[in-house]
């Protein structure tokens, strides 16, 4: 699977729960939101191992 989140890039070669996928990249302490196949997944959903993930800051400013 290939991860983009900002000018960060990941690629990983097997399927991985979101909550996983979140730990692998550091990023399991930021408020992000996890896209795949046009959708936002939940943290106990699988990632299949040909996906194009999309991680966006959901930090909200104000």
């Amino acid at each position: 699977m290939e991860v983009i989140y900002g000018d960060k890039k990941w690629s990983f070669d097997n399927e991985l729960l979101v909550e996983d996928l979140l730990k692998k990249t550091g990023l399991w302490r930021d408020p992000v939101l996890v896209m795949a196949d046009g959708r936002i997944l939940d943290k106990k959903e699988k990632i299949h191992e040909n996906a194009r993930v999309l991680i966006i800051n959901a930090a909200n400013g104000g």
